[in-house]
């Protein structure tokens, strides 16, 4: 079986929320929805599967099914490899850091695919009681009649999903602008101190780079280089949440990605405050980020682009 096997991803969806308040899933089995990630999650033993709705109609499945002969893990394979650059969203690329997923596919109007091809036997067994939602109460839940705030929460969730596209507009057109703002300097140093102690005392021995993307305060990279070992990747991470933490001003607010690069035995750090420059090369910040950040700036601080935000 593969992956276009599985039921519509809105179909999936609203079984997957009804089952979540009924008594019809398998003993021990747990569901949950991250209204705010869009998520709907499924724990059942060793398994686990997670689904995001994205706007436009999408969504992405991911997760583990337990004692599956073949998948993602044993043959070594990146799930998003080969994935379109919306399935790799920021709930997904935090997921998948956290937990190593044996499956991933993506649905849009020509239906599922997949890059884990030929891993889906373990998958639909363990998707299959996910469509055991009584027929009425998935109907009712889909018109907003069942009052169950996980089932409301869920609506609400399809419907942003379906106005989706729009906001990916605003969010490319806003990119574009991005790429082509000019920082405010802030004169903060190319070299840092605490960056400087951390290349002198760690003494990496390496030349360099490492890129990370603010989310709402947390640091995400958005490229690793593999000449980091863990130990390094760790510590300069630290120093790099310190750094963002002690470089935010109150009226200025504080950095939305950084570039620390090391070559020639020098260690030194790029920011951006109020653009995307041409160092960043990986996925932007979504929406809701960009919004979270300008609400800790000043009007003064805010660049342009900033009025094309919306509230929330």
């Amino acid at each position: 079986m593969e992956a276009d096997d599985l039921a519509s991803a809105d179909d999936l969806w609203w079984s997957w929320a009804v089952l979540a308040i009924s008594d019809r899933l398998p003993p021990g089995a747990e569901v949950a929805l991250d209204p705010e990630e869009h998520v709907l999650s499924y724990d059942y033993g060793g398994s686990w599967a997670r689904m995001q709705r994205i706007g436009g109609g999408r969504a992405v499945l991911w997760g583990l099914a337990d004692g599956s002969v073949k998948d993602a893990i044993s043959e070594h394979l990146d799930p998003l490899g080969g994935a379109p650059d919306w399935a790799s969203s920021n709930a997904v690329w935090r997921s998948i850091r956290t937990s190593t997923p044996g499956f991933l596919a993506w649905y849009s109007r020509d239906g599922w695919d997949t890059s884990t091809s030929g891993m889906f036997d373990g998958v639909i067994d363990l998707l299959s009681p996910l469509l055991r939602g009584d027929p009425h109460d998935v109907a009712a839940a889909r018109s907003g009649e069942l009052g169950d705030p996980l089932l409301l929460a869920a609506q609400g969730v399809a419907h942003v999903a379906a106005q989706g596209a729009i906001r990916n507009r605003l969010k490319s057109q806003i990119h574009r602008q991005m790429r082509d703002t000019d920082e405010t300097d802030r004169g903060l140093p190319v070299r840092p101190t605490l960056l400087a102690r951390w290349h002198r005392v760690s003494e990496p021995g390496i030349d360099f780079e490492h890129v990370v993307l603010v989310d709402q305060g947390d640091l995400v990279p958005s490229s690793i280089d593999p000449r980091l070992n863990e130990t390094l990747l760790v510590s300069l991470t630290n120093v790099l949440k310190e750094l963002h933490r002690d470089e935010a001003g109150e009226e200025s607010g504080a950095w939305l990605a950084a570039r620390v690069r090391v070559a020639a035995g020098r260690i030194t750090l790029d920011r951006a405050f109020d653009s995307l420059p041409s160092w960043f090369d990986a996925k932007g910040p979504t929406l809701r980020a960009l919004t979270w950040e300008m609400k800790q700036r000043s009007a003064a601080w805010r660049p342009a682009w900033a009025t094309l935000l919306p509230p929330d």
